[in-house]
């Protein structure tokens, strides 16, 4: 798989939180030359992404104007890079025809109308259960109303980790009692750690 890019049309889509993404994404926004000011927001959001994220300001003023700019740079990014994933996000459906030529062509590319869409949480690859475990003991021990019972324990567990599928829960705490960091006794736990 190659490159992950988003292409942001700034001036249609203004609600986003770049915190949101995923950490192997590459950014270009795209905004208007009559734009003479950013949202302080998404400066502060944007700062931790470092060379990831391009500023990109539009030369000029006319219609479609930023979605030719964008248009040009993501047959820029393909052109270059024909395996990278592109993701434009905007609500403007004028993107659409070419995004499906661009696809019928074998390029992997989309348009979202947030990032919500553009990377749903399936996408996001899981923490590798050995720092969900290792977390997860040392949540137990800082814990000071342990509970008592395997439900609680469960319940917990979830509260903890509510990105993670059940089944991966149910394996972390099962994991407890395999290693005997947790015992049961007549319904009843207690901890070794």
């Amino acid at each position: 798989m190659g490159d992950r890019v988003l292409l942001i049309d700034l001036e249609n889509v203004q609600k986003f939180h770049l915190s949101a993404l995923p950490g192997d994404v590459r950014v270009l926004v795209f905004y208007g030359a009559a734009q003479t000011k950013l949202p302080d927001e998404l400066v502060i959001q944007a700062q931790p992404l470092g060379t990831r994220l391009a500023w990109i300001r539009i030369s000029g003023n006319g219609p479609n104007a930023l979605d030719f700019h964008i248009a040009y740079y993501l047959g820029l990014e393909l052109t270059h890079r024909p395996t990278s994933d592109c993701t434009v996000l905007s609500k403007d459906t004028g993107f659409d025809p070419l995004i499906r030529h661009l696809v019928e062509l074998g390029h992997r590319c989309r348009r979202a109308n947030s990032l919500r869409s553009a990377f749903p949480r399936a996408a996001i690859p899981p923490e590798p259960e050995q720092d969900n475990f290792g977390r997860l003991i040392s949540l137990l021990t800082k814990e000071k109303a342990r509970p008592t019972r395997r439900k609680g324990l469960a319940n917990k567990v979830k509260s903890w980790f509510p990105k993670l599928g059940d089944d991966v829960r149910l394996a972390l705490v099962q994991r407890l009692f395999e290693e005997a960091h947790v015992r049961e006794l007549d319904g009843a736990l207690t901890y070794a750690i």
